[in-house]
């Protein structure tokens, strides 16, 4: 009888040895995806382009999508990275939409920006953010697009003029220097995209931006007046990576666009198209197979000779 008491303790005894081990594990898998989803990685990327001006040969765009932050400390964070990112010294800065975001809670409530109470707690969070870029140094520039789902769109160009970024909503500024000129152009959520073409010709040098991928296809078929590709690059985030990825299967449901276009880098008709990572998360703040993601990015003149195996962009 005694031999059966000690034999059942032991059995105990592992048990719970056992089910702590398991719990360690998971708080240290659950540590490495909470980890991977706050650790910022910088992407060099070097892209010839055939239309630059000379003027403007080595110019540097920040491109920073998705902040989705989810309270004031996302936001002030989110303010925190910027400032360390001013180091690079970026000549213009881009930024993809998507700075703020329902917390988990309300998530888990079925609670969207059609709320009004979780609408104006975004836009405030956003605020925190955009007005902290007033210190943020871009000597060509600071500009921004919209997300389809962003909060009080109405109040966002305002925001964004308190910290010096100008909202591009279907829209394009044309910068110059020594005589040339290089357009920058936002890609709305939503809409026809041929006025903001047709007022590019082909052989200006256009950078264009979008907050999601799912817009590549309109604007690789769009014209410039007088026809042909009106843009140089298209640069998007709003896919997260997919956010958690396993094989094929992502823990976002993305459209079939995005999923076409997840991440990375591409050229299509002649047109370089980067999809980013982006910084922040959807729900809860943890990423599988992906990376949380900013874009250094170097325009170069391309040379007249062909661009060989590189397709004109290299990355470090």
């Amino acid at each position: 009888m005694a031999a059966k008491k000690r034999t059942a303790r032991k059995k105990r005894r592992w048990g719970w040895k056992l089910a702590l081990a398991l719990l360690l594990l998971l708080v240290f898998a659950l540590g490495g995806l909470y980890a991977a989803s706050r650790v910022v990685h910088v992407r060099y990327a070097t892209v010839f382009l055939r239309d630059l001006p000379a003027a403007f040969e080595g110019t540097t765009l920040l491109f920073v999508s998705d902040i989705d932050a989810h309270s004031p400390a996302d936001a002030r964070a989110a303010a925190r990275m910027m400032a360390s990112l001013a180091a690079l010294e970026p000549d213009i800065l881009l930024l993809g939409g998507d700075y703020a975001a329902p917390g988990l809670w309300e998530t888990l409530n079925g609670m969207g920006m059609e709320d009004a109470d979780v609408a104006a707690e975004a836009a405030a969070d956003r605020y925190l953010f955009l007005s902290a870029l007033a210190d943020f140094s871009a000597p060509l520039g600071k500009f921004a697009v919209a997300a389809a789902d962003d909060a009080l769109p109405e109040q966002l160009a305002q925001a964004m003029a308190v910290g010096g970024v100008r909202l591009l909503n279907g829209e394009s500024v044309t910068l110059r220097r020594d005589g040339e000129a290089l357009t920058i152009a936002g890609i709305a959520p939503e809409g026809d995209l041929s006025a903001l073409a047709g007022g590019a010709r082909v052989e200006d040098c256009v950078i264009a931006f979008a907050h999601s991928p799912a817009r590549f296809p309109a604007a690789l078929t769009a014209e410039a007046g007088g026809g042909g590709a009106w843009a140089d690059m298209i640069l998007a985030g709003g896919t997260h990576g997919g956010q958690a990825r396993l094989g094929e299967r992502t823990l976002l449901p993305l459209t079939e666009q995005e999923r076409r276009y997840l991440s990375g880098w591409r050229k299509e008709n002649g047109v370089f198209l980067l999809t980013s990572q982006g910084v922040g998360c959807e729900g809860l703040p943890l990423r599988l197979g992906t990376s949380a993601e900013v874009h250094l990015i170097t325009l170069r003149r391309a040379p007249a000779a062909a661009e060989g195996a590189s397709d004109g962009i290299f990355m470090q």
